[in-house]
């Protein structure tokens, strides 16, 4: 899956998961402006890990890498990249 389909794959999930009408891979996903809180990034987390069959690396998770989902997108590649 290149990188492209698995930004489109991220903001399906969570346009779905969470009922929002637009997402894109500019949306603010944790923060003020986030459309995220603790709990909803705890489940995309979870539901990332599933659906791209990899594990979190709690010490590559900083809050620039799950900021928005350009963000999450490359912080995804790369976790896929490094648990291959």
């Amino acid at each position: 899956m290149n990188r492209d389909a698995i930004e489109q794959e991220i903001t399906d999930i969570i346009k779905n998961m969470f009922h929002l009408p637009f997402v894109d891979n500019d949306t603010v996903l944790i923060g003020t402006a986030g459309v995220l809180d603790s709990m909803t990034l705890i489940r995309l987390l979870a539901e990332l890990e599933k659906r791209f069959d990899f594990t979190v690396d709690e010490d590559d998770l900083t809050l620039d890498s799950i900021s928005s989902v350009k963000h999450l997108t490359e912080w995804v590649v790369k976790s896929k990249r490094e648990n291959s």
